[in-house]
């Protein structure tokens, strides 16, 4: 093998290696951009499905207290209907 046959070898062998390096130093790169930005978005998701739960407590809270309300007043009725059918009974 000549000196330009060992000497062009060796520099597509380089060629191809610091294309590897480069390659892998980029994807490493990379792989930290994703990183950081998948926690980015982990958090935000986060804090949005907090504010949909915190939400969603306050419309469960509404409904209960309507829930109470309503039982109160159908009680409040119920008493009413039985003082009303013993006041029939003892006046014939």
């Amino acid at each position: 093998m000549t000196d330009v046959q060992l000497l062009t070898i060796v520099l597509t062998l380089l060629a191809v290696f610091g294309a590897m390096y480069s390659n892998r130093k980029s994807t490493e790169d990379m792989r930290d951009v994703l990183r950081a930005e998948s926690k980015a978005q982990a958090a935000e998701m986060r804090a949005e499905s907090r504010a949909q739960a915190a939400e969603m407590s306050a419309v469960w809270q509404r409904i209960e207290n309507k829930l109470d309300h309503l039982a109160d007043t159908l009680a409040g009725h119920s008493e009413r209907v039985d003082n009303l059918g013993r006041g029939k009974q003892e006046h014939p």
